[in-house]
């Protein structure tokens, strides 16, 4: 019954770690898949030595 008790304090006190490092995973995976998508503009002269 001991290690019951043990097990489930250990979890209620490990819970809002796990939720924080989760929060953390999701926001790095958020910021890397907008800079990746987010081209940056080209400047115009590079665009102009493009259309030549």
């Amino acid at each position: 019954m001991q290690q019951v008790q043990d097990n489930s304090i250990a979890v209620r006190q490990l819970r809002p770690v796990v939720i924080t490092v989760v929060a953390a995973k999701l926001a790095v995976f958020a910021l890397l898949m907008t800079t990746i998508n987010l081209q940056a503009p080209m400047p115009v002269a590079i665009e102009m030595a493009a259309a030549r």
